[in-house]
C-alpha cells in the first residue's frame, strides 16, 4: 500500500494521488513536482446524498497554474455537457472550447466521457477521447486550455 509522502495516509495500490489530501504520488509524482502542476486540494465542506458513494460526482476545475481547485460542479443529472454556451453544465469561456464541446454522461453507477465533435477535441489523461471513455476516479480531462478532475463521490 503506497503511503502520502505529503500526509502520511495509506493508499490503494492503483491510485495516482492521494484520497486524503490529493498530493500526487508513484511515477507521476516526480513528472508533477518538477513543472509544479496538478496540485489537488481537498474542497472543503459540502456532504449530502448522491448517486454513487456518500456525495454525487463532481468535476474540479483547476485554476490555470494548475495549482489549487477554482471550483467544483456536482453531477447531479444523467447528463452534463462542458462548453462555453451559458447553458451547459459546465461553463469554460474561452474561444479553445466549442459551444458544446464533450459530454459526461451517467449510466447506473458509471459516468461516460464523449466528445460532442468539437473543434479542439476533448482528452482523457492526455489522451484523445474516442467514441466514449468510461471515468474513473481523479481521471484528468483536457477541454481546451482548462484542465478538469473527475470525482467520484
Amino acid at each position: 500500500m503506497p503511503v502520502c509522502p505529503k500526509c502520511h495516509t495509506h493508499n490503494d495500490e492503483v491510485s495516482r494521488f492521494c484520497k486524503q489530501c490529493g498530493a500526487p504520488f508513484g511515477p507521476q509524482q516526480l513528472e508533477l513536482e518538477d513543472d509544479d502542476t496538478l496540485i489537488l486540494r481537498l474542497l472543503q465542506g459540502g456532504g449530502g446524498e448522491g448517486v454513487v458513494g456518500s456525495r454525487p460526482a463532481r468535476i474540479w476545475l483547476l485554476d490555470p497554474s494548475g495549482q489549487q481547485v477554482e471550483r467544483a460542479t456536482e453531477l447531479g443529472d444523467e447528463t452534463a455537457v462542458i462548453g462555453r454556451r451559458e447553458d451547459c453544465a459546465i461553463v469554460l469561456p474561452s474561444n479553445t472550447v466549442s459551444r458544446r464541446h464533450a459530454q459526461i454522461r451517467r449510466e447506473g453507477g458509471t459516468y461516460h466521457l464523449s466528445d460532442l465533435g468539437s473543434t479542439n477535441g476533448t482528452l482523457l489523461n492526455g489522451e484523445p477521447v474516442i467514441g466514449e471513455e468510461a471515468l474513473n476516479d481523479r481521471d484528468e480531462i483536457g477541454v481546451g486550455t482548462f484542465r478538469l478532475i473527475f470525482r467520484t463521490g
